[in-house]
């Protein structure tokens, strides 16, 4: 009687291993990606939470809780100006002013896809579109309606 392993005994424990390995890879991508799925998703609601806080100010030139008409009609009872103030409302395309709308500790947050960090693709068009999307299709918010939740 032989003491220690022999050869065959190795390879059935190599073995073992390969088809428990091959039984659980799978499993260990797919949970990778589906949080990597729901991470991006978080990040392009953020951007058009941001994006619509933009917006609501005029890109930061109205508080938060006033409106046009309220500061115009401030205008017309000062009587400092004949001529009212017009302030447009307007998306934006551009990060760099997004982020001044990002909620508290966001600082570090970057326009990109964690996946593979390809930049998210943000379309604004005036005062009526905005879209922001992902390059590795995990999904598109336009108006602040996400594509995933129609599903």
């Amino acid at each position: 009687m032989r003491r220690g392993l022999m050869l065959l005994d190795v390879i059935i424990i190599i073995l073992a291993i390969g088809v428990v390995a091959t039984l659980l890879l799978p499993k260990i991508r797919t949970d990778k990606e589906a949080r990597l799925r729901e991470a991006c998703r978080q990040r392009m609601m953020l951007i058009s939470e941001a994006e619509m806080k933009y917006f609501e100010t005029a890109g930061g030139r109205l508080a938060p809780d006033t409106t046009d008409t309220t500061k115009q009609e401030t205008k017309r009872k000062s009587k400092k100006s004949k001529k009212q103030e017009i302030i447009l409302r307007k998306f934006t395309d551009d990060p760099e002013i997004l982020k001044k709308f990002l909620p508290e500790g966001a600082d570090t947050f970057d326009f990109v896809c964690p996946l593979d960090g390809r930049a998210y693709i943000i379309v604004a068009r005036d005062s009526f579109f905005y879209s922001i999307s992902c390059p590795n299709g995990h999904g598109q918010v336009i108006l602040g309606n996400p594509s995933w939740e129609t599903k």
